[in-house]
């Protein structure tokens, strides 16, 4: 077993006992001895009841010998105890013989150890002893306990100690539960010394289940200080079963008590707690713990001047509930989604007074200077907490809860929104994304709060990968709203986003800025005329004929990224719905204008249209691509367009295909994993499950109809100046497969 030996220090829970904190990172073990010096300063411990005296000969003799290493006077101690106990007491009646025999064997055994050798036949000749002055409740057993529970600090002893059955004797005393404090005390520290990177003492612990009387002492407030490094020695490296029995013996439900109690506040104790939460936070249950749990944890972890590795540990636990998605109904139902949001600002703040007031990112000062591991802890940490507020703010009751607008903790969010600090940028955008579900909340957002201005001052001057994808899904979120979207539009969102069109960009972010222009296209045709606008004024620069779909389509040339080709591409198609659209025929002349810039400038549009026609994953997408080249057919620049398309083999060949159904291409594709969805379908990651057997065919029947209508265009168009393209129309395969009816208009 890994690790330093844990030895549990404390005789009696007083203030004067020193305890070294264990480290999170480590497998250390607590120890347990006797009080020695006081703690650092800043810790106290509450005074518990100090055992009473004990006859003054008998003080005075362990006063005489511990004088020394009291690991080196074990049996020489024993040896003035059992006397004691026999003579003065009658707590132990041995016959001359066999009085003689024991003097002789802790003689010897006192040498032996002297020497650095065990002796385990004293040890057994000891319980005997101790056995008898258990059953006549000798005052003395608390000693010789101690006297044993101190030599268990020595690694060399605990073996034997086991061996000699005295393990199992003070597990029988701690079973009782009716032993004093004092003796409770000195049974705890020896088995918990004992179980210090030693398996088979762990083993006898949870043999039988004794470990459950040992989880019983947590009831008892006195004990705490020693029954948690116990348990933490015996847990410690033991996850099978001693963890398996401590959580079913309830452990977990009785330390989230004892911190909601208070009881281990600023005590060194609370470091080995903690660890105990580490040892349980990929195994418990909402059955293991309590409903309160994750505000306890979360309050417990916004304590000042805390341990950075208990805070962390605090924390931890607190996230592993909200994975389940009943504390995280619980936490909104509550209103105490601002606990964590508290502990972020907390290490930008200094302390303040307790106020009931939001704290504004005004107020919120830059963060101290820490050591850098505890800095990289804190900000994993940060994480942790940004991500699991992410989970809490999308469950439904979330967006239920705050759609009014009106409570403090959006209001703090917004601020956070405006602020300069960047984790709590990042936080902010993702609960308020999260909560930008219903129009209303969509429209307060950008009319009451203005809070687009903020989300596009972070695209243009922002570096972090984080922050930036988030907005932009903020934003997308936002531009569901067609009022929102004249409003973005209107504020250059398209300009502003167009630095992550280059192949350059991340790809996340390209995917992201991608899918929000094609957001903020769908339905309106004044974004598209921003789209379809020249990059530069000056009719001198090479720039002036390029436009902002010129910077998609070259994005979708050089990028590798499949899911960016496929929303470039979708962005295209919705550029053709809506210039097909109602609303765009409603206005004749900007339409023209619209469809003529969008065929002229851009000569490689159909590369992106021949790619949704001919990928074989997703027929939501095929489809896609087959209306808009049925819409691209209706004008003569886009007959055009579509006929130099259909002169690659593979395009002409998905045409051929989807007409006639019987081609290898469509035998292919239709074993493809795929899902019908609706236009607003996000990416090609939400279109990955199998349609039903009638969604599938629906859709090769609207399929075959758009290639049909597509046929129909190029012919009216006269667009026919290619050989292989007459042929196929004038072939009998076409004449006898087509649907006349398509070409009598």
């Amino acid at each position: 077993m890994g690790g330093a030996n844990g030895i549990i220090e404390g005789a009696v829970p007083t203030s004067d006992m020193h305890q070294a904190a264990p480290v999170r990172t480590s497998s250390s073990r607590p120890s347990i001895s006797p009080p020695t010096h006081p703690s650092s300063p800043r810790t106290t411990r509450p005074s518990t009841p100090e055992p009473q005296p004990h006859p003054s000969s008998i003080q005075a003799a362990f006063e005489s010998l511990f004088i020394s290493d009291p690991e080196q006077e074990m049996f020489r101690s024993l040896a003035v105890i059992f006397r004691s106990a026999q003579e003065q007491e009658g707590s132990v009646n041995l016959t001359a013989g066999g009085a003689e025999f024991v003097w002789t064997s802790l003689q010897r055994a006192d040498t032996s150890s002297r020497q650095g050798l065990q002796d385990t036949s004293a040890l057994r000749a000891t319980r005997d002893i101790l056995e008898q002055m258990l059953w006549n409740q000798s005052h003395l057993l608390v000693d010789a306990a101690k006297v044993l529970a101190d030599s268990s600090r020595d690694a060399a002893w605990r073996d034997p100690l086991g061996d000699a059955g005295l393990v199992n004797l003070f597990l029988g005393v701690i079973a009782t539960g009716t032993a004093t404090d004092q003796l409770m005390i000195q049974a705890l520290r020896l088995v918990g010394n004992v179980c210090g990177d030693n398996d088979a003492n762990r083993q006898r612990v949870v043999s039988d289940n004794n470990l459950r009387f040992i989880v019983k002492q947590l009831e008892n407030p006195r004990l705490l200080s020693i029954v948690i490094p116990v348990l933490y020695n015996v847990c410690s490296d033991f996850e099978e079963p001693a963890q398996r029995l401590a959580l079913s013996d309830g452990v977990y439900l009785r330390l989230i008590e004892i911190l909601e109690n208070g009881l281990l506040a600023s005590t060194p104790t609370l470091s080995y707690l903690c660890r105990l939460l580490d040892f349980f936070e990929d195994s418990f249950d909402a059955n293991d713990s309590s409903e309160s749990a994750v505000e306890v944890l979360f309050r417990a972890a916004s304590v000042r001047d805390l341990d950075v590795d208990d805070r962390v540990s605090l924390v931890d636990a607190a996230i592993a509930h909200l994975k389940l998605e009943e504390y995280q109904r619980h936490m909104v139902a509550y209103d105490l989604v601002d606990i964590p949001l508290g502990l972020l600002v907390q290490w930008y703040s200094p302390p303040r007074a307790s106020s009931s007031r939001q704290i504004s990112s005004a107020e919120i000062l830059p963060p101290p200077i820490r050591d850098a591991a505890e800095e990289e802890q804190l900000s994993l940490m940060r994480s942790n907490i940004i991500q699991v507020l992410s989970d809490v703010s999308a469950i439904p009751e979330f967006a239920s809860r705050y759609a009014s607008m009106e409570l403090p903790l959006v209001e703090t969010l917004l601020g956070w929104v405006a602020g300069p600090h960047l984790q709590l940028q990042l936080c902010s955008c993702i609960m308020l994304g999260n909560l930008a579900r219903s129009d209303s909340t969509c429209l307060a957002m950008i009319s009451r709060f203005s809070v687009h201005e903020s989300l596009l001052d972070i695209l243009r001057f922002s570096s972090d990968t984080q922050v930036l994808h988030s907005v932009l899904g903020f934003l997308r979120n936002l531009g569901l709203l067609p009022v929102n979207k004249r409003v973005l539009g209107e504020a250059g969102t398209i300009e502003i986003v167009s630095r992550f069109l280059s192949v350059d960009a991340i790809t996340p972010l390209s995917h992201a800025a991608v899918s929000l222009v094609r957001q903020m296209i769908n339905g309106s045709l004044n974004n598209i005329s921003g789209l379809l606008s020249s990059l530069s004024l000056d009719e001198e620069s090479p720039a002036h004929s390029k436009t902002y779909l010129s910077l998609l389509c070259s994005l979708f040339e050089k990028s590798d990224d499949i899911a960016v080709k496929v929303e470039v591409s979708r962005v295209v198609a919705a550029v053709l719905r809506c210039l097909h659209s109602s609303q765009a025929l409603s206005n004749p002349r900007l339409r023209d204008q619209l469809l003529h810039r969008l065929f002229s400038l851009h000569l490689n549009l159909c590369q992106p249209l021949s790619m949704m026609v001919t990928q074989p994953r997703w027929p939501i997408i095929r489809s896609e691509g087959w209306f808009a080249m049925a819409l691209a057919s209706r004008t003569v620049e886009g007959s055009i367009a579509i006929d130099t398309a259909l002169q690659q083999v593979e395009v002409f060949g998905a045409l051929e295909a989807t007409i006639h159904g019987d081609s290898t291409f469509v035998a292919a594709l239709s074993n493809s994993p795929v899902v019908v969805t609706s236009d607003a379908a996000e990416s090609p990651e939400s279109i990955e499950s199998k349609p039903s057997a009638e969604n599938e065919a629906e859709m090769r029947v609207k399929d075959r109809e758009n290639a049909m209508v597509l046929v129909n265009a190029l012919l009216k168009n006269r667009v026919r100046s290619q050989l292989p393209f007459i042929y196929y129309f004038q072939s009998q395969k076409f004449l006898d497969s087509v649907d006349w009816r398509w070409f009598m208009s």
